[in-house]
């Protein structure tokens, strides 16, 4: 049997990401394929050895989940590493910083570009943000998430072909670890495959089993829908864009406190209730929201009615 687990990257997921990948013989992790990354499985370095060697945007949930794969591999689960386009735009930013950037390969080339123009709109949404300009973060913000939909195309395909090689080798039930942002590799894989690939959304497995409607957060929304090639009118992915805008800068304030002092499900639930929140405001109404963060008391603004 083979799976993908669609998986959001947060601490608060990975008990049940690991409670699911237990009942498989393989696990392809969604992790870059260096050498560290082996020796770290293998129990020949430790965590903050490996940190040198790999890139991380949250310290806590990288963390958990690298020890969460550590974990999977004494207990008897293969566990592979396989992120072909993360190892390689990983390598040509180190090469960027260390002043030897030399790239000559076209599949090196389409990454160095399409990087350099994240990177671009992410220095200008962040500019936005320290100028406090609501309009402005949207409008970088819905840039963002149509560049973003054209890496996850081509990120897809790159660990598609490499995946397809690497069950030729595999033996048992094989697991595909994805960032849920991810969608295109299911169909990618089937295509390569010719079979069909059982498909698993881990959070709505873990709504069920708690017993809520979990949705996805609107920046996950609005790269879908680009990546669908879905028809978004302006005004939609305007309030889309409006509405990220707002999950992003909230859920460190409401749904952080409850990571760190590992209450998960309630995390899961607050940040459910989060995502409710702000899909059903206005751009008007999140743009005075916006506002409030910095001038009123935040938790004034009520959460618990939306889950």
């Amino acid at each position: 049997m083979i799976s993908v687990v669609f998986t959001p990257q947060r601490t608060e997921y990975v008990g049940y990401f690991v409670e699911l990948a237990e009942q498989y013989d393989v696990v392809i992790a969604e992790v870059p394929n260096v050498e560290g990354v082996g020796k770290f499985l293998r129990g020949e370095i430790d965590l903050d050895s490996l940190f040198y060697e790999i890139e991380y945007f949250d310290p806590i949930y990288t963390r958990e989940f690298y020890n969460s794969l550590r974990r999977l591999e004494s207990r008897g689960v293969q566990v592979i590493p396989s992120d072909p386009y993360g190892t390689i735009a990983m390598k040509i930013r180190m090469a960027a910083l260390m002043g030897r950037l030399d790239v000559n390969d076209p599949t090196e080339k389409y990454i160095a570009y399409i990087e350099s123009a994240l990177g671009n709109v992410f220095k200008n949404y962040n500019a936005a943000l320290l100028r406090k300009d609501f309009e402005n973060i949207v409008v970088y913000t819905a840039k963002y998430a149509r560049l973003d939909a054209s890496r996850i195309k081509f990120r897809s395909e790159l660990r598609a072909r490499e995946i397809a090689r690497v069950l030729k080798y595999a033996s048992g039930d094989v697991l595909i670890h994805s960032d849920w942002y991810h969608e295109t590799i299911a169909e990618y894989l089937a295509k390569k495959l010719g079979c069909r690939v059982n498909v698993v959304h881990l959070h709505k497995a873990v709504g069920r089993k708690l017993s809520v409607d979990i949705p996805k957060p609107p920046g996950l929304a609005l790269t879908l829908a680009h990546l669908k090639e879905a028809r978004l009118k302006p005004e939609e992915e305007k309030a889309l864009a409006a509405a990220t805008t707002l999950y992003v800068l909230l859920r460190p304030r409401v749904v952080g406190p409850l990571v760190i002092r590992g209450r998960y499900d309630r995390a899961i639930l607050a940040d459910a209730a989060l995502a409710k929140f702000t899909y059903r405001l206005s751009y008007i109404e999140a743009k005075k929201i916006y506002q409030k963060i910095f001038m009123q008391d935040l938790f004034k603004i009520r959460f618990t009615r939306y889950i």
